[in-house]
């Protein structure tokens, strides 16, 4: 068995999603940019957060219980779920247009209410796709998702560099969204052939509601979490140091997060195909997956860290040189957040998503009063490194509860601690070391690459096992 195969079920189309939709929203991003400065990425950055927030304050964590779910609903059921799903975007889309001016005000962006308008669409433009989508990926039909995804990525991606380069204007930049949305819902009824049916008949509902409700407390914390430091940023500092940290956290994301965000897409259904088999087997698949993980994210975010001026010049331009701060400390935020996906999908795929709900909370209160505390001391440099913190603290209390399914399991973390660790304190050293000769970084990035060669190699062995 390869990794490397492109049948229906392979974890390639998985990583092909990923990389091809990260690659080009990433590439969007850093054209946005450089053509819109720091102000204009914070005013869109404020208007996706409040679509993000208003999103997640609705979020009823179907599609995760329609995947753990043993048996799967009639078409009766499917239709009501659809229903439930369709209503939330249009009410949502609704509250979000007639409240965007409020919005505005409330974060200070009274120059956002034509552009929040614009993005309120979007909420009923996505719960309008077809539940087949979820089924999909229930049954592991990954290529079929992944190739409907990307399209639509693209679609995006092309018309928001048109609308940039000819208007440079951020309401025709964001006016791509909307609009690839509602074609991407369309499509997805075309290609899963299913036709949208009414059924206001609740009780198919009530097994997948008592599993949504914990999904959606969790993705209701997880968005306040993601959210309120940025909240915290942009009334405190205002929107040019709002697009500074928010430009840094996805260079950061593109960096280090993605190919943990793809694999945990793929492992979480295969979580729960293995819980339902064994549990004990998918908690040793987990640990040993979190530890070369771990290492893999530690190291590339230290190698991120020392050459963070560098490689913000190169993406962005002198005009963002404030955001290298923020890219330091972020690299580290999004290693620890990969490690939070892996152990999410396998609390969710063992039937435990009340454990990620108070691993989130605790992430709040965390970050709450870390951001007490270093805020008045250090600025906005402070909230990210409070929201650092109580990402840590949140993979801390997670990993506690896999070891309780298997204490014994413990030993899968030693190479984290033997072989990640050591592999970047050298990195630090060498960067300390070299640090005047031109070009160093390429050596370092050589060293990076050399010693995640094995790493990679058990991760891959991991990845296998689990299927």
């Amino acid at each position: 068995m390869k990794l490397m195969r492109f049948d229906e079920s392979s974890v390639t189309w998985v990583f092909a999603q990923q990389g091809v939709s990260r690659l080009l929203v990433a590439f969007k991003f850093f054209l946005l940019a450089r053509l819109l400065g720091p102000h204009s990425i914070g005013l869109i950055a404020a208007c996706l957060m409040a679509l993000s927030i208003a999103e997640s304050l609705t979020e009823m964590g179907m599609s995760h219980a329609l995947i753990q779910r043993r048996e799967l609903l009639d078409q009766r059921g499917l239709d009501a779920l659809w229903t439930a799903t369709a209503l939330r975007g249009f009410f949502l889309s609704v509250v979000l247009f007639a409240s965007s001016g409020l919005i505005g005000r409330l974060m200070n962006i009274p120059e956002g209410t034509t552009v929040l308008q614009m993005v309120a669409l979007v909420p009923f433009a996505r719960c309008i796709a077809s539940v087949r989508v979820v089924i999909a990926q229930r049954d592991r039909r990954f290529r079929t998702v992944a190739l409907l995804t990307s399209s639509f990525v693209m679609a995006d991606f092309v018309m928001s560099a048109v609308a940039a380069l000819a208007y440079r204007e951020v309401v025709w930049v964001l006016a791509a969204l909307p609009l690839s949305e509602f074609l991407k819902a369309i499509a997805s009824h075309i290609v899963f052939k299913s036709r949208p049916r009414l059924n206001f008949d609740a009780k198919p509902l009530g097994e997948v509601m008592e599993f949504g409700r914990w999904v959606w407390a969790s993705s209701l914390l997880t968005i306040i979490v993601n959210q309120l430091d940025r909240i915290i940023t942009v009334k405190t500092f205002g929107v040019q140091v709002l697009g500074l940290y928010q430009t840094a956290s996805r260079l950061a994301q593109f960096g280090v997060a993605d190919f943990g965000i793809a694999m945990s897409q793929y492992l979480f259904p295969n979580f729960s195909e293995l819980a339902r088999q064994d549990k004990s087997r998918a908690a040793h698949y987990a640990l040993a997956l979190f530890s070369q993980l771990g290492t893999i994210a530690l190291v590339v975010a230290t190698f991120l860290c020392v050459a963070a001026r560098d490689i913000i010049h190169l993406t962005l331009g002198g005009q963002w040189s404030g955001a290298v701060p923020f890219f330091r400390i972020f690299v580290y935020l999004m290693a620890a957040g990969v490690l939070v996906g892996l152990l999410t999908s396998y609390l969710r795929g063992t039937g435990r998503p009340s454990r990620v709900t108070r691993g989130t909370l605790v992430q709040l209160v965390c970050l709450l009063v870390s951001s007490a505390i270093l805020v008045p001391w250090l600025g906005a440099i402070g909230v990210a490194f409070a929201a650092t913190i109580s990402v840590f603290a949140c993979t801390a209390l997670m990993l506690w509860d896999v070891l309780a399914d298997d204490r014994d399991q413990i030993r899968e973390l030693l190479p984290l601690v033997t072989e990640g660790m050591p592999v970047a304190v050298l990195i630090v050293v060498l960067d300390r070391v070299l640090a005047t000769l031109p070009y160093h970084a390429v050596g370092l990035a050589l060293v990076c690459a050399i010693a995640l060669v094995l790493p990679f190699q058990r991760l891959r062995a991991g990845i296998l096992l689990s299927v």
